[in-house]
């Protein structure tokens, strides 16, 4: 369910790649009387939201709204249904571009973060200033788990604030 289309066609399953290109133009595009830039730009938008909300773990990004109002220039001129398929198959493969996330970061994070939790709460019982949090109230089952998964989430914020500014 998560692999990606391009991924699906390099391992040979036949017809599978054109099967899910099929089911993205006539679930956004077809029957869609797209006449502007602004409807043709909505439904691409759309499209790369339900990429990000369908595959897990993996992140989309639109093209530039010059990049698309550019192919949508070229597009609405094409009158062929076959030919404005592919043209949009081949745009949406070249241009949306999937956000990698920094896989050593997560796993290092993974994998250090639990023990220093439970050094972090062992210690801080002899710390005066956190000593007023009563951490050994906390069971380190809950602790733990909870400690990691923010730690998890802090990771996927760095990752997408250093994207976001390059």
């Amino acid at each position: 369910m998560g692999l990606s289309l391009s991924l699906l066609s390099k391992l040979g399953i036949p017809g599978v790649s054109s099967m899910y290109t099929d089911q993205i133009y006539d679930r956004f595009f077809k029957g869609k009387n797209i006449k502007e830039f602004q409807e043709f730009h909505t439904a691409f938008i759309d499209l790369c939201k339900s990429f990000n909300d369908v595959m897990p773990g993996k992140h989309f990004g639109a093209p530039t709204i010059e990049k698309v109002e550019d192919f949508y220039e070229r597009w609405k001129k094409i009158t062929d249904e076959k030919e404005r398929r592919e043209q949009l198959i081949t745009f949406v493969k070249d241009e949306v571009k999937e956000y990698k996330t920094d896989d050593n970061a997560v796993i290092m994070a993974g994998l250090i973060v639990p023990a220093a939790a439970v050094m972090v709460k062992n210690t801080a019982q002899n710390v005066p200033p956190v000593k007023q949090f009563k951490l050994h109230l906390v069971p380190n089952f809950v602790f733990v788990p909870t400690i990691t998964m923010l730690a998890l989430a802090g990771v996927q914020l760095v990752q997408a604030s250093k994207k976001s500014h390059s």
